[in-house]
């Protein structure tokens, strides 16, 4: 997030490219799902496994917070994700810190970290007409 506000000079760049990408996830679902369509994917996605054979996209609390707030004019600052501590409850490991952003694991399109992921494609599927969708 500050790498693309500082590349821009501007400071609501990050949220204004966060909402283009939810808002094609949105429009364009149909033609994510049709590019990884195939017998054994559509066997597997919401029938054997996650994530579902619904093209959607999950943020977590804190970008969901941060750009609702930015949509009602109430921020216009960096994103900045929250970290919480891990303890394991042992002697051995201390505690450490974690990102707080919930990694989901069935949603096909979430977001984590730093990065979307488009979880759904298949494990012996060329990846090339995916990437053609997805630009």
């Amino acid at each position: 997030p500050a790498k693309i506000n500082a590349a821009t000079g501007n400071p609501a760049s990050f949220a204004v490219i966060m909402s283009a990408i939810i808002a094609a996830v949105n429009e364009h679902g149909d033609l994510l799902r049709m590019a990884i369509a195939s017998p054994g994917n559509d066997f597997r996605l919401g029938a054997c496994e996650a994530p579902p054979a619904i093209v959607s996209t999950y943020l977590g609390d804190d970008m969901t917070f941060y750009l609702s707030h930015f949509k009602d004019g109430k921020g216009e600052g960096e994103y900045i994700p929250q970290t919480k501590m891990l303890d394991l409850g042992t002697h051995e490991v201390l505690p450490f810190e974690v990102p707080a952003e919930d990694r989901n694991r069935t949603s096909p399109f979430p977001y984590g970290g730093a990065r979307f992921e488009f979880r759904a494609v298949g494990s012996s599927q060329n990846p090339s007409m995916v990437n053609t969708v997805l630009n």
